[in-house]
């Protein structure tokens, strides 16, 4: 009878905590949920944060250049400019036009001399990506991480060059609103840029190999993202020489490479080995994840370099007028790949994406040879 009474007593409290059970669960997935959200948030936040403040240092910046030159220049994805400490001298190179500038204003400009300019010639030369990363007046304010422990020289010049390079530069002087400015251009050798492309070879290589993707094709979009200018950034601000943008392809990137988002700043981002890492595994990303839908290989690849630039939603809009991939994948996969890129070259939103995909298809094929 005492077992009969007792079993009655647990079987009618059983409901009553499975639903106590289920209920702290319940909370749990809840609690869960909104850590999650929190957490996203979190980095939502940080990202306007420091977007705020880089754009906010890069204005004063500029405006403290607008006291000293009539055109200031600042660095971007392709050119790398560093200013002497009282900003009268500008040093300044150029990766795509493949050249060094060195302009003098005021009384700079007033005393040059064949030595000053081999002396800024060889601090352009000799400056490693830590020393330009230091000197650096808005990624000092910015910065939020140790500076890129890197002695790899920013412009890949070879010293031995320096006196051959000098013979071949032009001089010209010009009247500003702020004085007179002398320039002078250097125009480096065609070797150049093979050997700064070959820098980075190995590391493009080792990344490749670990995420699946062609080194020729990482190597293309080096070349049109920064032109190998490990110093690259862009009003966005991207950073580094696959151009990531903390905020986007840096998320994605991170989950994927390192288990946890991340949002990393510019002085972890101009370190090649993370940048080109993660430039590797968000192109993995698209072709195994975001673009898996698309069957045919090369036409999920011409997919792929588009979405690099413009993202994933932007290509299935050209197919579709909508961002789902889903939707556009039979339309993409009823065309021939040579319909599908010609589509795109024709139908993506923007004309920058449009030239990208045609510059990145072209190297691509040069460094397939």
């Amino acid at each position: 009878m005492l077992k009969r009474r007792l079993f009655l007593q647990l079987t009618a409290s059983l409901p009553a905590l499975l639903l106590s059970a289920g209920s702290r669960a319940e909370t749990e997935f809840e609690r869960y949920q909104r850590e999650q959200r929190a957490g996203v948030q979190n980095i939502k936040n940080a990202w306007q944060d420091y977007r705020s403040n880089y754009l906010a240092a890069y204005r004063d910046y500029r405006q403290q250049l607008e006291k000293v030159w009539s055109k200031p220049e600042l660095s971007d994805k392709k050119v790398w400019v560093e200013y002497s400490d009282n900003l009268r001298t500008r040093r300044t190179v150029d990766f795509e036009r493949n050249e060094v500038r060195l302009s003098f204003t005021g009384e700079e400009a007033a005393r040059l001399s064949d030595a000053r300019i081999r002396a800024e010639f060889e601090k352009v030369i000799n400056a490693s990506l830590e020393q330009a990363y230091k000197a650096d007046p808005v990624l000092a304010r910015t910065g939020g991480a140790q500076p890129p422990a890197s002695r790899q020289p920013v412009a890949g010049i070879k010293p031995e060059q320096i006196t051959e390079l000098l013979q071949q530069a032009r001089q010209q002087q010009q009247r500003t609103g702020k004085g007179e400015v002398v320039t002078i251009t250097i125009p480096l050798n065609r070797d150049a840029v093979p050997q700064r492309a070959q820098n980075f070879l190995p590391i493009v290589k080792q990344q490749a190999q670990k995420w699946r993707v062609d080194p020729a094709l990482v190597m293309a979009i080096i070349q049109n993202e920064s032109s190998f200018n490990p110093m690259a950034r862009s009003h966005i601000p991207a950073f580094g020489l696959m151009q990531i943008v903390p905020a986007s392809a840096g998320r994605d990137a991170t989950r994927k490479a390192w288990g946890k988002e991340k949002l990393l700043t510019g002085a972890e981002l101009f370190r090649p080995e993370t940048n080109i890492e993660l430039g590797c595994a968000y192109l993995n990303i698209l072709d195994t994840q975001y673009l898996a839908a698309v069957k045919d290989p090369q036409s999920r690849l011409y997919c792929v370099i588009a979405a690099y630039n413009t993202g994933a939603g932007n290509v299935a809009r050209s197919f579709t007028g909508n961002t789902s991939v889903r939707d556009a994948a039979p339309r993409i996969n009823a065309l021939s790949p040579t319909q599908v890129y010609a589509h795109l070259r024709r139908r993506l939103p923007y004309e920058e994406t449009r030239n990208y995909l045609e510059k990145v298809n072209k190297s691509l094929t040069t460094y397939k040879a």
